[in-house]
């Protein structure tokens, strides 16, 4: 198969290879964000047990299947517990859902136009950043669109694997497996009649003994009134809804994004000016019910409850707007090859110029969202060994998510201290980063008014500060 393609494809080897270039630069980054939790915390109470699959400790259970604790515990087994074993281990999921995207982008615009199809997505700062970490939403992204080709070529071997990593991977990739049974109810039931038991009854069955075993095992499902994460389940108040219908609207013009809406408007534009009916958008149908069945079940959780609404969850609707511009655009009758390439061209440095956008300190930014965070790395680093040359311990220094855990969980270092959540009062150091949504700039700007800053460091989008008592 691999074969075929760089025989047949050959631009598109350029593509892997720049994945793999990608993959070699990021290699010994540390663990970040709810990688933490969800691959390295995970993956070593797996490791820890030499792979015995078991309820995993109340305190770092998400409710998630832990496919990827699992998945790194077992490389960790094969090859050694370290950095760069995890971010290798995440390029067979990069490559697939690249050349997803190539094949989807020949299906829907043809071969000459499905490299920028490529290009738009993997310059997507969401998609950018998580391939980055060691993440399951790149694994949730790689099975989605393996997915999405098979529902466009109605491929039940592909879709059936492609369905089964959804519903093994996160509870938000069986959503979007309820997402494709519903776009086959309203586009093709005959298909659903006759195939639909063959391609969704393994996932669906993995994923129903799954939850039953987690149930059994924990006495709950997604989460419990105890979970660190259980004020983000909480129901939505009326005030608090229309608070998340702006935070999502956000999240659709945020990192780039608004360039894709301002194309569709031009796009649209020219529709109406030609008084050409909606009908005659080129647009494949099917699409377009599959992404309003991903909208009504992604965005209605959003909606629903407190804080569902980084941008990670909204992945597969992104990658399915990507591919409904892209089609629309190559496919436009009205504007010449050349313009469309100009378009393209834009739209894509739009989205890589928006990885290096950076929220003012005391706004809350999605970190793991674009490849800005990626400076944090070596700036935490630095500010450890600061510390450490000044004997320094961390029990006496505070800071914040995510820098909070233990070296071992962040670095597999093997240090099983870490820093203590901020209090002024109990606190004789503080280690400040921009990439610490839990610190505001009021309680940064005390530390700055009555404390003594040791320690400063500025790297492209991150900085990091030190203050001593």
């Amino acid at each position: 198969m691999i074969r075929s393609v760089f025989r047949m494809d050959a631009p598109l080897a350029f593509f892997l290879l720049a994945a793999a270039g990608f993959i070699w630069l990021v290699q010994y980054d540390p663990f970040f964000w709810d990688t933490i939790q969800l691959a390295s915390k995970h993956a070593h109470f797996f490791y820890e047990h030499q792979l015995r699959w078991a309820p995993l400790p109340e305190a770092v259970d998400s409710g998630h299947p832990p496919l990827i604790g699992y998945y790194l515990a077992t490389l960790w087994t094969l090859f050694g517990k370290t950095l760069p074993v995890g971010h290798w281990g995440m390029l067979p999921f990069l490559w697939l859902a690249m050349w997803m995207m190539f094949r989807l982008g020949k299906k829907t615009g043809g071969t000459l136009w499905a490299y920028w199809l490529v290009t738009l997505t993997m310059l997507d700062p969401v998609m950018l950043g998580q391939s980055a970490l060691v993440s399951p939403d790149l694994m949730l992204a790689a099975f989605f669109l393996c997915s999405v080709d098979a529902f466009l070529g109605r491929n039940n071997a592909q879709l059936c694997i492609g369905l089964i990593g959804l519903c093994v991977v996160s509870m938000r990739g069986m959503m979007c497996t309820a997402a494709f049974f519903a776009a086959f109810l309203l586009t093709d039931r005959r298909y659903l009649w006759h195939h639909g038991w063959k391609v969704f009854l393994p996932g669906v069955a993995l994923a129903s003994s799954f939850l039953y075993w987690h149930w059994e095992a924990t006495g709950w499902i997604g989460y419990h009134p105890g979970s660190p994460w259980a004020p983000a389940f909480q129901p939505a108040s009326i005030g608090e809804m229309f608070r998340n219908v702006a935070i999502i609207g956000w999240r659709w013009l945020d990192f780039g994004r608004f360039a894709l809406w301002i194309c569709l408007g031009g796009l649209l534009w020219t529709v109406i000016k030609k008084q050409r009916p909606i009908a005659s958008v080129p647009i494949d149908k099917s699409l377009l019910v599959l992404f309003a069945c991903l909208f009504v079940l992604l965005d209605l959780s959003a909606l629903r409850y407190h804080n569902l609404s980084a941008h990670r969850y909204f992945l597969p609707l992104f990658l399915m707007f990507h591919l409904i511009v892209f089609q629309w655009i190559v496919k436009n009758r009205d504007w010449s090859t050349r313009a469309k390439k100009w378009v393209l061209a834009v739209i894509s440095a739009a989205l890589a110029l928006s990885n290096f956008q950076v929220y003012p300190h005391g706004i809350s930014m999605d970190w793991d969202a674009t490849a800005a965070h990626l400076p944090y790395h070596e700036i935490r680093a630095q500010g450890l060994l600061f510390l450490k040359n000044k004997h320094i311990p961390l029990s006496a220094t505070g800071s914040a998510f995510p820098n909070i855990n233990t070296g071992e969980n962040i670095a597999l270092d093997g240090d099983q201290s870490a820093c203590v959540p901020i209090d002024t009062a109990t606190n004789q150091f503080i280690f400040l980063s921009n990439v610490f949504n839990d610190v505001s700039k009021e309680e940064r700007a005390y530390l700055q008014k009555h404390w003594k800053m040791i320690w400063a460091q500025h790297r492209a989008t991150v900085w990091g500060e030190i203050y001593q008592k």
